[in-house]
């Protein structure tokens, strides 16, 4: 619009001086042209304005549809190599941004080694090695795990027995103990010759002199049984012996005792 009002004002000057109006035409004409142009950029810049209906700002629209972002010459100096860097991988070549920036420093590279160094310790083939150990440690542990696996699984058969074998002593124990209990409170009762209260003093003290009785009665019982298998275990030790020393008869016999070991075995003293 300015360029206009000066060219106004060169015609209406050129009546006094036709001379500057007609050098300074050329230059009126490329101002012109100049000021065409921005206006039509600016109505296609409003008309793509008006387009957009999201009302997002212009760095978060050229995110939502991936268009690069061109930094100027300010943003570059301040902004992080690793976000231009970002910005390269990310758009390519279209982001405007020198390539020469995504390969690293030589202060870079020093830290880089330093940390690799300090990272990983040891050469490419020791790790090789440190990982094939740690494989073939960790396959020897599931190895073992699934041989610890099917031996318990071969065992459990047997397991099952002993606990089904387990439940029915302890069913059968508990029928045992029930029945003596039972056969013990009808002894008692027979003895008082009525039917009593179990909660009465004299049942309880009547049915704990009977248990008394019952346990030393079995107590007595086991002692027999043992000194019976002594003497059987002494007799047989006996024959035994008396087998190996005996001479030979004149007809060839042998194994005959001379002697026949038939002495009873010693009474057992009860203790009331």
């Amino acid at each position: 619009m300015a360029s206009r009002m000066m060219c106004r004002n060169l015609f209406s000057l050129a009546s006094k001086n036709r001379g500057i109006a007609t050098a300074r035409w050329p230059q009126c004409q490329q101002t012109i042209a100049a000021d065409n142009e921005l206006l039509e950029t600016d109505e296609v810049e409003l008309i793509e304005r008006k387009r957009n209906k999201s009302r997002l700002s212009p760095v978060h629209y050229k995110k939502l549809h991936k268009i690069p972002r061109q930094l100027t010459e300010d943003e570059e100096q301040v902004l992080p190599m690793s976000y231009q860097r970002k910005l390269y991988g990310q758009y390519g070549t279209s982001s405007g941004i020198d390539p020469a920036k995504a390969w690293p420093s030589k202060e870079e590279m020093e830290l880089a080694k330093e940390w690799e160094s300090l990272a990983y310790p040891l050469s490419v083939h020791e790790m090789i090695s440190e990982a094939k150990q740690l494989k073939k440690a960790e396959e020897d542990k599931i190895k073992k795990r699934q041989s610890d696996i099917m031996q318990k699984v071969a065992k459990l058969e047997d397991w099952k027995r002993d606990v089904r074998e387990g439940f029915e002593k302890r069913e059968r124990e508990a029928k045992e103990a029930k029945e003596k209990k039972e056969r013990l409170m009808e002894e008692v009762r027979q003895i008082f010759g009525f039917r009593i209260d179990p909660k009465d003093e004299r049942f309880k003290e009547a049915l704990l002199q009977k248990e008394r009785e019952e346990k030393r009665a079995a107590k007595e019982a086991k002692k027999i049984e043992r000194q019976q298998k002594m003497m059987e275990n002494l007799r047989k030790a006996a024959q035994k012996s008396s087998s190996q020393e005996m001479p030979e008869s004149s007809d060839g016999l042998k194994g005959t005792p001379v002697v026949e070991n038939s002495l009873p075995p010693p009474p057992v003293q009860s203790k009331e």
